[in-house]
């Protein structure tokens, strides 16, 4: 039995580690040292007879033979959980939740909501791994993520589950002194031999606006990405270009006057948030706990709209 629980948590490291792709985040993760996740791999490698992963620099891949082991070690430690979870008479949740994220999203909306799972689940393990939403699926698909809050819509994916979160506005932004500041009314054509600073991606807003300029045929100047909304609002503060964001996002720098807001005469560009499962997945504890407080998150709010399939 002891060495059964050994196997265990020699996969529970591999999970964690195949996920981070980092030794010593998978360490802090499950509050090991890093010579304790690096002995259990080690360990394991050693039972299978196998290299699970390789060094090239400072990055950590999976082999070939990791790769294969992922969706076995993935069922092994579902089928423990699950039957520890039959004999479990405590309401405690615990374990380890591993969030995939769009930056935008990352930036002003789930930092609020981890907060208070936090504090109503303060024996969860959370990893946020931060991604462009067209990755979501598949990170999904090979277990890397539990759950993802993305902008694009998958509903067209039968094998995933989401929960349209909210649907929000976005606001064109420029520095206080930009030629385009006085505008009263701004349309898509006065975006012509403009710099756009827009988040990096190829979903959600920023791709909407993409599309709407190359449909009206208007030619930006250029179109610098960022993986940062904070470094736009800083480049669009010192007038390097014109940006559209989330108007939550920059609400305290246009009410100190640090942005200003331009009325846009085009179509609405709105953005779009959706919570993300895969349908084969299992719900585990920790998993189930956050989908409960969305839900009564969006219960308490009349502007949350209700699931999407």
């Amino acid at each position: 039995m002891e060495r059964d629980g050994m196997y265990v948590k020699q996969l529970e490291a591999f999970l964690t580690v195949a996920r981070l792709l980092n030794f010593g985040e998978a360490a802090r993760t499950l509050n090991y040292s890093q010579s304790t996740i690096s002995e259990q791999v080690h360990g394991l490698e050693a039972y299978l007879g196998a290299r699970l992963f390789e060094r090239i620099g400072r990055k950590v891949f999976l082999t070939e033979q990791g790769k294969k082991l992922l969706p076995f070690a993935e069922r092994m430690i579902r089928d423990v959980e699950e039957l520890k979870s039959l004999f479990n008479d405590d309401e405690v949740v615990a374990g380890s939740l591993t969030i995939g994220a769009a930056e935008s999203l990352c930036a002003f909306w789930l930092p609020p909501m981890l907060k208070k799972y936090r504090i109503l689940y303060p024996q969860v393990k959370m990893a946020i791994k931060v991604g462009n939403c067209v990755d979501f699926p598949q990170w999904l698909q090979q277990n890397i993520i539990d759950v993802a809050f993305s902008l694009n819509d998958e509903s067209g994916q039968q094998q995933l589950r989401q929960i349209e979160l909210f649907r929000g506005e976005t606001v064109f932004i420029v520095a206080a002194d930009h030629e385009l500041s006085a505008k009263k009314l701004l349309k898509p054509q006065d975006l012509a031999g403009q710099t756009l600073l827009l988040p990096e991606g190829y979903c959600g807003y920023p791709m909407d606006l993409k599309f709407l300029l190359e449909m009206e045929q208007v030619k930006a100047n250029m179109i610098m990405e960022f993986g940062s909304l904070e470094s736009i609002k800083q480049c669009v503060k010192n007038g390097l270009g014109v940006s559209l964001l989330p108007k939550i996002a920059v609400a305290e720098e246009l009410k100190r006057g640090e942005l200003v807001s331009l009325a846009w005469s085009g179509p609405d560009i709105p953005i779009e948030a959706h919570m993300i499962f895969h349908g084969d997945k299992w719900v585990s504890p920790p998993l189930a706990a956050l989908e409960k407080l969305i839900a009564a998150e969006m219960a308490n709010d009349p502007d949350f709209p209700r699931d999407s399939k």
